[in-house]
């Protein structure tokens, strides 16, 4: 059994742009965090702007890319996890002022997410095809 990864004919411009978008509204949204830990507003406009970042993301790979549906769980799943990495370095940079501390906070982030990556690749994709499907059968109805 062989499993094939096809990316779209598209090219990589599409999802590049998408991820490159994630990175800037998650960083965002991780800097008013880190700057107002203690209001409950910004952390609820921080939360809203990165599920909408999030979904904006699903919704290009599932209908606007032809990707399979493992190709299009990679793309999620790396988005995401450069995504985090850089909003954690930023962040970490911008409350600790020390390249070196932020480094290393970073490091230890990136492990748990990159664990969750590697899960979330085969779901996401799973998730990416129900969609497609769905969309077809509903199309066809």
């Amino acid at each position: 059994m062989d499993i094939d990864i096809e990316f779209s004919s598209a090219g990589i411009a599409s999802a590049l742009v998408t991820a490159v978008g994630y990175a800037g509204v998650r960083t965002l949204a991780k800097l008013i965090t880190a700057i107002v830990p203690q209001s409950a507003v910004l952390a609820l406009l921080a939360a809203l702007m990165w599920l909408a970042a999030a979904i904006y993301v699903f919704f290009v790979v599932t209908w606007q890319r032809d990707d399979s549906w493992l190709a299009a769980g990679l793309i999620i799943g790396l988005t995401l996890l450069c995504g985090g990495v850089i909003a954690d370095l930023i962040a970490s940079l911008v409350t600790t002022a020390s390249l070196t501390q932020a480094l290393a906070g970073t490091a230890s982030a990136a492990l748990g997410l990159l664990v969750r990556t590697i899960l979330l690749v085969p779901l996401s994709g799973g998730c990416v095809w129900g969609a497609r499907w769905l969309t077809t059968e509903l199309g066809q109805a």
